[in-house]
């Protein structure tokens, strides 16, 4: 039972923090770092906050559409002279009153701008979602640079170690040969240096590779003190397409249906247009409709009550016989008090229901003057208009730019690359040749390790080349629209 109710408690902690088998897997590929980085890269969250907020603006403009109904309340106390809210009779009491009311409101035709507004910010809305996906393209080419790169580190550090053992292995033969008295000791101190300095080569290798995953980590948002391993597949296993066969104005074609900035200026340019369209309308008249409910209250702090005062003699008079007798009128009079707070209410429902007004009615709005800032939105409007013109003249330009740019570059790392294969193979067989000759006492030890530095750089060359080519490669499959592949 403990080890299953342990078991549960596992599962349960990382199926609320699913970052916690992220971390604790080390070995990461492209893939995984891609995917990790559109969830987590700080450019990408902070353009989908802004795709959010233009969702909040395009709801409110379509919601407001809708009528709007508002309730309206008030209660307080006046003292002195006040306005009796019952009768709208100014009196000089002291009262406790309230209103209620209930306004409703609904634009019936203003030109579309109300419309042309709500298209605007649609279309506003549809251009900040492709923004996420620009973003997300951008942080997927930085985060495939920036993996190739650590590759490469790896690729050379693995170079560098392999020539560091080849110097200590000549530099132990060297030795056993200057001991044995066969070859002079200035034979084993450059060996030895060589030994020192491919050592030192490694290490800052070494170091390169940890400096260039701490860039990557960044990239994707993971703490620098994370365990973090690459999965290195061999460079040759990476798909790329070939060179010869690509075009760029094929690639250019391809790029202009897929690029998610020309989606984003296209939609920014009309949502411009619609924007001018909702400027012109605002400047004419609006008729709205509308509609009202209100009722009212006043209660007096002071009450009044009628009393007998006793009886008045009037002149009147009846005849009893031949006697007068007069008549007496009862006298009545108010006697006022303080009424407590709970006699304020008395009559409140009949005063509500009694003071029940409605009211409907239909409103003009005609804009006349209003400090030109009518006119001031629809040229700010049509010059917004024209800048998203010019948006797209210029960013259909540049991507056309960097797309023969890209093309050329590649072409231009596909022959580096072939000729650094050359040069690998020839430096290969020139040491080859040089290590015979120094076995057997032919060559100098200076001139061994000029021919091991040659290969060493030429493999290092190599290694550059067709990193560089696999990535320039990779650019163009960006604009092609395949994402990036690896």
């Amino acid at each position: 039972m403990r080890k299953l109710l342990c078991g549960l408690v596992v599962l349960a902690t990382l199926a609320a923090n699913p970052d916690i088998y992220a971390q604790t897997n080390i070995n990461w590929d492209l893939r995984r770092c891609v995917e990790y980085a559109l969830v987590n890269n700080v450019s990408v969250r902070q353009a989908d906050i802004q795709a959010r907020i233009s969702a909040v603006a395009l709801k409110q403009s379509r919601l407001e559409q809708i009528p709007a109904l508002n309730f309206s309340g008030s209660h307080g106390f006046s003292f002195g002279r006040s306005l009796d809210y019952s009768t709208n009779v100014y009196t000089d009491n002291n009262v406790m009153y309230e209103q209620l009311g209930l306004n409703s409101q609904v634009t019936l035709f203003n030109w579309n701008s109300r419309r042309n507004t709500i298209k605007s910010n649609e279309f506003n809305f549809q251009a900040d979602e492709a923004t996420v996906d620009k973003a997300k393209n951008d942080v997927a080419l930085n985060v495939a640079r920036q993996y190739l790169l650590v590759l490469l580190d790896i690729e050379q550090a693995e170079v560098t170690e392999v020539q560091l053992r080849q110097s200590q292995a000549q530099h132990q033969n060297t030795r056993k040969q200057v001991d044995a008295g066969a070859l002079p000791e200035l034979n084993a101190a450059e060996l030895e240096a060589q030994v020192a300095r491919d050592s030192a080569n490694l290490i800052g290798a070494q170091t390169q590779i940890e400096v260039d995953k701490l860039v990557l980590k960044a990239l994707i948002n993971l703490p620098a003190d994370e365990p973090f391993e690459l999965a290195v597949p061999p460079i040759e296993a990476i798909p790329i397409d070939n060179i010869l066969d690509v075009s760029p104005e094929a690639v250019y074609a391809m790029a202009i249906l897929s690029q998610p900035q020309i989606k984003v200026n296209n939609l920014r340019l009309l949502a411009a247009q619609k924007g001018y369209e909702a400027a012109k309308g605002r400047q004419y008249p609006s008729l709205s409709l509308f509609g009202q409910l209100g009722t009212a209250f006043n209660s007096s702090f002071k009450s009044f009550k009628e009393t007998n005062l006793g009886d008045q003699l009037t002149p009147a008079y009846i005849l009893d016989g031949t006697e007068k007798v007069y008549v007496y009128s009862p006298v009545s009079g108010v006697v006022t008090g303080r009424k407590n707070f709970g006699q304020l209410w008395d009559g409140y429902g009949r005063q509500i229901k009694n003071n029940f007004g409605q009211g409907i009615g239909i409103g003009l709005s005609i804009p006349i003057f209003n400090g030109w800032s009518l006119r001031a939105d629809i040229e700010r409007a049509k010059w917004d208009l024209k800048n998203k013109e010019l948006a797209i003249e210029q960013d259909t330009l540049k991507l056309k730019q960097d797309v023969y740019t890209a093309y050329n570059q590649a072409l231009g790392s596909f022959h580096t690359f072939s000729a650094r294969e050359k040069e690998v193979a020839i430096a290969e067989r020139s040491f080859e040749l040089a290590s015979k000759r120094y076995d057997i006492g032919a060559m100098q030890t200076i001139e061994w390790l000029t021919n091991q530095s040659n290969l060493f750089n030429a493999r290092i060359n190599k290694l550059i080349a067709q990193y560089d080519y696999v990535f320039k490669m990779k650019v163009l499959e960006f604009y092609k629209g395949q994402g990036i592949r690896l």
